[in-house]
């Protein structure tokens, strides 16, 4: 007769699954830190650096519903090992990388070994916890999350200005070895959900379309509508992913009917099951956690380029002034992934999105130049608050809406729809505020030219559009060409003015940048009204917290 070892505590194992996510996302934000560094070892440009960054964003975000079937096939232990595996090794040939273009490489297959790893961990929570104890569980793995997304740029300053940029990648190795030794030690297997059919058609429709939809998305600052390549263009590449996904749909929709499904093959499997749209929370959950992805990666490029470029901030004092504000995010996730178990997560989802959207009203309205950067702490607190009190309770009310046996592929799908919206709020918000800075650095320019003299206005607001149009990266106004004829106190003149003209541009489009995230955050709080879990987790019996109890159960 088969034996059965004692079940191990499932918070005891969920420490164990946590160090290895908050790597995973720490890596989409601590390379910020590192661009300019990069851009001088590496001897590369501003878009090549970038897809360091967006390399890693890409390959994450449109393999992670794939992710989230093969765990559901194979067993969700066995895929998170093997993702942690291939992140652990990917990140120590990173570290030794010695050019841009491999570098690039490294990084996409660090985003493979991200996205193999993260629905795993929806998954082993759903397996581990009971309904009424899931809550609790999300607002741990949540507060990781929102520690690891504001912690990059302090833990990125600190790594580039005290060691160099090659460990911001050697610090993921061993932690990486630690995590994945303890990992196939401590954490059980729940095993595989069943064998289920491939559906090859609709995988090469989803990566197609999700990698033609991020790349147009993430290139289209810098093209703009213009050719990316012969006949290809920005719009065009959108074009195609939306057709390509649209198509997905269909094709998901036509095989999971009766009438898709031939004599011979009674048992045809869609990538997405059809009953993960079944319940209207999961869906809105998608679109809401989407939402605030948006707005936190979205609102990262204009605070860490206010804090470096218009109040001068190195890397590292730029990273400590948000150094308290992790640690409050973390905190606020742990309370409310607790209340959200007795009360439900409906009251405190829309209050965190509220909350969230008027920290970074305080942040936009607050920013001054030479203000002193510990002035915006109060209003980084509250938008990080706002951050703690929507994480675990917009996952707990998506994993709740589905049923148990599918935790993988809705894991995975609200890890997709998280990180693309992420790409929608970096490519958004760096494009909304690239224009706007042009056109407010313009009208200062316009404004100061007349306290200069006349010979130097037009070279003083030409040299200004041409410092802004190279990129937002570039000068902050320092920079800006001073012409040969004018005098040693003119020159000073020329160059105080260019340099004022940068950080008060820069300031109103910040401001104005800042409406999109806010607009996104309350539309968001408009879909919360529609959630129709208002309530606590309904109790049921528990049989055990082990992971062969759990296993089928409907949430």
């Amino acid at each position: 007769m088969a034996t059965h070892a004692r079940p191990r505590p499932p918070w005891g194992i969920l420490g164990v699954i946590c160090p290895a996510l908050f790597m995973i996302v720490l890596d989409t934000s601590i390379v910020h830190m590192a661009i300019p560094v990069m851009m001088k070892d590496l001897a590369t440009g501003l878009d090549q650096v970038l897809w360091i960054v967006n390399a890693y964003v890409l390959s994450y975000a449109i393999l992670m519903i794939t992710a989230g079937r093969l765990g559901d096939r194979f067993g969700p232990k066995r895929v998170y090992l093997a993702g942690l595996l291939l992140f652990t090794l990917a990140s120590a040939l990173c570290g030794l990388a010695g050019g841009a273009g491999e570098l690039i490489a490294l990084r996409a297959v660090q985003g493979v070994g991200a996205a193999l790893l993260t629905p795993q961990t929806g998954a082993l929570v759903t397996a581990l916890f009971p309904p009424q104890r899931r809550g609790a569980a999300f607002g741990v793995l949540t507060s990781v999350i929102g520690l690891s997304i504001v912690a990059g740029p302090l833990l990125g300053g600190l790594l580039v200005s005290r060691a160099g940029w090659q460990w911001i990648f050697f610090v993921n190795v061993p932690v990486g070895i630690v995590a994945l030794v303890a990992a196939a030690v401590f954490v059980p297997e729940p095993g595989p959900r069943g064998h289920r059919g491939w559906d090859p058609a609709g995988l090469a429709l989803v990566t197609g379309g999700l990698t033609a939809l991020t790349f147009g998305l993430l290139e289209s600052g810098h093209y703009g509508s213009g050719a990316i390549a012969g006949p290809v263009t920005v719009p065009w590449v959108l074009g195609t992913g939306i057709a390509l996904l649209v198509l997905f749909a269909i094709q998901q929709w036509r095989r999971g009917t009766a009438k898709g499904r031939p004599a011979w093959c009674p048992r045809r499997q869609t990538l997405l099951p059809r009953s993960l749209f079944a319940h209207r929370d999961f869906g809105l959950a998608n679109v809401i956690g989407a939402g605030v992805h948006f707005a936190v990666i979205g609102s990262v490029l204009p605070i860490t380029l206010f804090l470096q470029q218009v109040l001068g901030c190195s890397a590292l004092r730029a990273g400590l002034g948000t150094a308290p504000t992790p640690l409050a995010a973390a905190a606020v996730a742990q309370v409310a992934g607790r209340h959200a178990d007795r009360v439900g997560g409906k009251s405190l989802l829309l209050g965190g999105l509220l909350t969230y959207a008027l920290g970074l009203a305080l942040i936009a309205l607050g920013a001054r130049p030479g203000m002193n950067p510990w002035h915006l702490l109060p209003a980084m607190l509250v938008a990080d608050i706002g951050i703690g009190c929507v994480l675990a309770p917009v996952t707990k009310i998506g994993m709740d809406a589905v049923d148990g046996a599918l935790a993988g592929p809705a894991s995975g799908v609200l890890n997709t729809t998280r990180q693309v919206g992420g790409v929608l709020g970096s490519a958004a918000a760096g494009a909304l505020l690239q224009s706007r800075t042009a056109a407010a650095v313009h009208q200062q320019a316009l404004a100061k030219a007349g306290l200069l003299p006349e010979e130097a206005r037009r070279p003083f607001v030409a040299g200004l559009d041409h410092g802004v149009a190279r990129g937002l990266t570039a000068g902050a106004g320092t920079d800006t060409p001073v012409p040969g004829f004018l005098d040693p106190h003119s020159a000073g003149l020329f160059r105080a003015l260019a340099a004022e003209a940068y950080r008060h541009g820069f300031v109103a489009a910040m401001r104005d940048t800042a409406l999109l995230p806010i607009g996104v955050l309350l539309l968001g709080a408009v879909c919360c009204l529609a959630v129709a879990g208002a309530g606590g987790t309904r109790r049921e019996p528990v049989r055990g917290g082990g992971p062969r109890h759990a296993r089928g159960r409907t949430p």
